[in-house]
């Protein structure tokens, strides 16, 4: 019996301490996570841990970018200016679970990549192009 609580408290802990952002930073496992895009493709955006969040969420619910030259990029097109998450919910990565239940990112309406490869066109870029597309 003491075998299978000492079972579990390390399973518990190991859940708690993979769901620690510091410790998924260091391990590298958010590196090309959170990327963001709308639906042409002709605005891609990705998180990196270092910059901070690009969304803040205000009080009404809406989501918005941080960013000023969100509106102001030339290749985007005025209708498509819903972003959404590329990054899918898995219930076996169980060290993102916190972040499904508590995290407003996974509120975002989510769309597979590919979905939007088509659309654009094209695949990853090697250069971003004015601020607008970043991959």
């Amino acid at each position: 019996m003491k075998k299978y609580k000492t079972i579990i408290w390390l399973a518990a802990i190991t859940v708690l301490l993979s769901n620690w952002p510091l410790i998924q930073n260091i391990t590298g496992l958010n590196d090309w996570y959170y990327r963001y895009s709308n639906i042409s493709g002709t605005f891609t955006m990705m998180e990196n841990s270092i910059q901070g969040r690009l969304f803040k969420k205000p009080p009404n619910g809406e989501f918005i970018l941080n960013r000023p030259n969100f509106y102001g990029c030339n290749l985007m097109p005025q209708s498509d200016t819903v972003v959404y998450r590329l990054f899918a919910i898995n219930p076996l990565k169980f060290w993102r679970w916190g972040e499904y239940i508590f995290d407003w990112r996974y509120r975002l309406p989510y769309t597979d990549w590919d979905a939007i490869v088509k659309k654009r066109g094209f695949g990853y870029l090697k250069v971003s192009q004015k601020g607008c597309m970043e991959f």
